[in-house]
């Protein structure tokens, strides 16, 4: 993907799901890399590993850094997932306004949209907590029903396109949950 960006229209919002993902990195790449090689682990030799070796004991400083990833990476991943939806909204606004190069764009990122969606649970929770938001905003009883309509038209066309387009259909992934146990 960060090649399409190279090449397109620059979208300020496209580089904040690179930013999140960058500090993760960086921080990982810091408490496996730079600081095992700036702080090599001290060795405790009264203590001893149940294996007869003796225990290494990491930096406070890695221990911080893994305490941070581990405790803000879910909500990290959640936000990326609904950066990268807004991101794809407003590509779709971008189409519909017809700026040049858009419609490319957006079927681009509709298939990375997809894939992404295929390959992760913190996508999946985006769309349905998306989802779930607009079906209670439809569900308002100050809502025309046209607009009901329209809204479950276009939930029935994404579910079509989402089967259609399933991976595991066509590798047999599905087969293999449906055959019975023999």
């Amino acid at each position: 993907m960060a090649l399409v960006w190279l090449f397109s229209r620059q979208i300020p919002l496209a580089l904040l799901p690179f930013t999140v993902y960058s500090v993760f990195h960086v921080a990982t790449y810091t408490r496996t890399n730079l600081l095992p090689t700036l702080q090599p682990p001290q060795q405790s030799a009264t203590t001893a590993s149940p294996g007869g070796r003796p225990t290494t004991k990491g930096s406070p400083m890695a221990d911080t850094i893994g305490r941070f990833v581990k405790e803000y990476y879910d909500a990290s991943m959640t936000l990326v997932a609904s950066l990268e939806l807004a991101l794809w909204f407003r590509i779709l606004f971008s189409a519909i306004l017809f700026t040049k190069g858009s419609w490319i764009l957006l079927a681009i990122y509709t298939i990375f949209i997809r894939a992404r969606y295929s390959q992760s649970s913190f996508v999946q929770g985006a769309v349905g907590q998306f989802s779930g938001r607009v079906d209670a905003l439809v569900a308002n009883q100050s809502t025309p029903p046209a607009v009901r309509q329209v809204w479950e038209s276009v939930k029935g066309v994404s579910r079509k396109a989402a089967d259609q387009t399933d991976i595991n259909r066509f590798s047999g992934g599905r087969q293999a949950d449906m055959k019975k146990p023999q």
